[in-house]
């Protein structure tokens, strides 16, 4: 008679409850799951889906760029069926992060890297994201894309997305 295997309890989840306040410790908890919250959102947003893959997200900068005067922030944006977010100037934390990417066509894969500049607001209810700006930067040394709003980008809604998930676990 065959031995019966042991089940193995599942690993513990890295929020043990809380959606950190803490930006730092907030990213370090993001960064690592947003390629899987990017992939599904990748492969949900377009019904002519090309292959397109986030492989690593990484390398978090929470120096802030100085912002001049007549910079102008869009309301912070909220998922549908949130409450209305009170307060009218949230503080608003500036975090940089980098994303490989990978691309595939008939006859080749191509690997990249986003950079992305993304502002988030600390609200009563949690992080929000606020606005995001992008670059990519393809192989071989080529000189990035210039900054364009990557607000509505499929990574954005990934980020929104984890973030609503965490402050539903808190």
């Amino acid at each position: 008679m065959p031995e019966a295997i042991a089940q193995v309890p599942p690993p513990a989840p890295t929020v043990p409850g809380v959606c950190p306040a803490d930006l730092d410790l907030l990213i370090s908890q993001l960064l690592p799951d947003l390629p899987s919250y990017a992939n599904r959102t990748i492969q949900r947003s377009s019904p002519d889906y090309v292959p397109r893959f986030v492989i690593l997200a990484g390398r978090p900068e929470f120096q802030p760029l100085p912002q001049g005067p007549g910079v102008n922030h869009p309301p912070v944006s909220r998922l549908p069926g949130d409450a209305e977010i009170e307060g009218s100037d949230p503080a608003i934390a500036q975090v940089f992060f980098t994303t490989l990417e990978r691309h595939y066509t008939a006859t080749q894969s191509v690997e990249y890297q986003q950079y992305h500049w993304l502002f988030l607001a600390q609200t009563d209810q949690g992080w929000r994201v606020n606005q995001m700006f992008s670059r990519t930067a393809y192989p071989a040394g080529a000189i990035p894309t210039p900054p364009r709003d990557s607000s509505d980008s499929e990574m954005a809604q990934a980020v929104r997305l984890w973030l609503s998930d965490c402050r539903r676990r808190g």
